[in-house]
């Protein structure tokens, strides 16, 4: 009896056991939460079987010159992590350092494409999380020293709450501006030539577009707006369209003067780009007011129209000065003035410009000089002119 019982015992005890495997064995479906899953191959590449698997509860390693395990080469060993972090919603950085690569994926997005040997570096992007996010990270080490660290902040207090001291840009993946952004981030200017890169993390190279916003404090006064961009942008303030630029084409400029009152202003710029090559530079100066923004309503009391009755055409380029505009003859200030164009009036382009595009050339009083460009509209693109030496 007291064999029978003491098996029965043992029995009951191997089946409590194994009751107690199983449900640790099902346990990293909820660690996963709070916890890294970690992969390491002998090799670079994440290839062929798996020799060590493990949790993590950070992504904080320097081996220095050595190795993660025992199991695990010195040299020439790679790794991968992945997680699903519950995020508050904010705009967050995240920070990769490594030595040698490291691939960065956020709901199978790459954003961190560091995949080269390198000594130790770190990357950074910035994004809006909000919920859940599946984040995997791909890891290799060449020779040498090996490092592997990755980390996120938000970029404000508690609360979810935003850090945009200059433009707030929000990034999609469409050309319509909407749904959800990939990314979002502070940008202290809008003038970018991306070519047929992509323009941040996470965001296509081409069909994609983009919203930059700011309030500034403007003086009563003149502003002259400029856009030049491929393809299409616009620019509202207030909420109203004041410059609209917004079709596929190759790079072209256009430009506007508006007034103000003066006052805090709410200033929009939205763009998109269709395929090929990518650019935007927004330009909001002052001409007679302060600072850089514009509503379209002249101010009380008069001043000149917001905008010419006449437009350019073709190589024609048009004074949108509020006061008259010197034609010099060379592209600087420097040079001696041949005369001065009457706001609005039109003049016939001679096909040239300076190196930088900050001076076109033009046919004056029949002579050729020099207007800056900033102070004209163009009815060809400037980049269509050819440049002097």
């Amino acid at each position: 009896m007291e064999t029978i019982f003491t098996r029965r015992a043992w029995r009951g005890a191997a089946l409590v056991l194994a009751f107690v495997i199983l449900v640790l064995a099902g346990r990293p479906a909820h660690a996963q939460d709070a916890q890294w899953l970690g992969q390491f191959w002998n090799n670079r590449d994440l290839g062929g079987p798996v020799v060590l698997t493990r949790w993590e509860n950070n992504i904080d390693f320097n081996w220095e010159g050595g190795s993660p395990d025992p199991r695990i080469n010195s040299d020439n060993f790679s790794a991968r992590w992945t997680r699903t972090v519950n995020f508050a919603p904010g705009n967050y950085r995240f920070f990769a350092t490594m030595d040698d690569g490291m691939r960065i994926w956020v709901d199978n997005q790459l954003v961190i494409d560091a995949w080269q040997d390198s000594q130790e570096r770190t990357v950074t992007f910035d994004r809006f999380m909000n919920g859940n996010h599946a984040i995997r990270i791909d890891y290799f080490e060449a020779g040498g020293m090996a490092v592997a660290r990755f980390n996120w902040q938000l970029l404000a207090g508690g609360g979810g709450g935003q850090f945009f001291p200059n433009w707030q840009a929000h990034y999609f993946n469409n050309t319509t501006l909407s749904g959800a952004p990939v990314l979002v981030r502070d940008e202290a200017r809008i003038s970018t030539n991306w070519g047929f890169a992509s323009p941040g993390p996470g965001v296509n190279p081409t069909f994609w577009s983009a919203r930059w916003t700011r309030q500034v404090s403007a003086e009563a006064g003149q502003y002259r707006l400029i856009l030049t961009s491929d393809d299409g942008s616009r620019i509202f303030i207030n909420d109203q369209l004041v410059l609209d630029n917004w079709r596929e084409q190759a790079p072209t400029r256009r430009a506007v003067d508006y007034f103000t009152n003066g006052g805090v202003l709410n200033v929009r710029v939205e763009f998109f780009n269709a395929a090929g090559a990518a650019q935007l530079t927004a330009e909001l100066i002052s001409v007679t007011g302060g600072l850089t923004s514009i509503t379209p309503q002249p101010p009380t009391g008069g001043g000149s129209s917001a905008a010419c009755v006449t437009t350019p055409s073709g190589m024609q380029a048009q004074s949108i000065a509020a006061t008259p505009l010197n034609v010099r003859q060379g592209p600087g200030t420097q040079f001696a003035s041949l005369g001065t164009l009457a706001r609005c009036q039109i003049v016939p382009l001679t096909g040239f410009r300076n190196p930088a595009s900050t001076w076109v050339q033009v046919t004056f009083n029949g002579q050729t000089g020099w207007a800056s460009a900033q102070f004209l509209n163009l009815g060809a693109n400037i980049s269509s002119l050819a440049p002097t030496n």
